[in-house]
């Protein structure tokens, strides 16, 4: 059975580049929404179609269109040796949703692991990054921060009232610690 585990955390906690080393390492898959969205949208997919029209109109892209992306992500066959999300569920009844699309392809999710990160610690991250990212301005690192408090309202309810289901991390330390932690707990899940 495949493992599914989501990685959960602030912008700047590190949450992608731990996926990036851990799906290396272990042969898993990693999904971003955000490159579901890119994908769809470059190849005009029905559902990239979709995701457009509420896109160009600055509209929320809505649960069942995302939820769709993912469906189709998780029927792949590289899929099948387990998958860590990263940047999905980011609402309550996406959380939920995955929930029930796991059950309905015979799985479920094993962990979520909470990359725990201060506020403070996270903004400074933010503006010393070195990618000079487009999103990356004080404007935009303070709406990140914000939309994040909202997400995690909205999913870490679900998830806590699931006891065992979280795991909390400490990302205010070095790669190679929090990535140790993070392989610990992600093997425990495959064992």
């Amino acid at each position: 059975m495949p493992a599914f585990i989501v990685f959960f955390g602030p912008p700047g906690c590190g949450k992608g580049t731990q996926a990036k080393k851990v799906t290396e390492e272990l042969g898993l898959v990693q999904v971003s929404t955000g490159e579901l969205f890119r994908k769809h949208l470059g190849e005009k997919t029905p559902l990239g179609i979709k995701a457009q029209e509420y896109m160009s109109q600055g509209a929320l892209v809505p649960d069942e269109i995302t939820i769709g992306m993912v469906r189709e992500r998780l029927q792949q066959p590289d899929c099948q040796s387990g998958v860590i999300f990263d940047g999905f569920p980011r609402t309550g009844d996406q959380a939920k949703a995955l929930d029930a699309l796991l059950s309905e392809l015979g799985g479920k999710l094993n962990m979520v692991i909470d990359f725990a990160l201060d506020m403070n610690i996270s903004r400074a991250r933010l503006m010393g990054r070195q990618e000079g990212r487009a999103d990356d301005k004080p404007e935009v690192i303070e709406k990140r921060l914000n939309d994040h408090a909202k997400v995690e309202a909205s999913v870490m309810p679900h998830y806590n009232a699931q006891p065992g289901l979280v795991r909390s991390v400490d990302a205010d330390r070095a790669i190679d610690a929090i990535y140790q932690d993070v392989m610990a707990l992600v093997k425990s899940t495959l064992a």
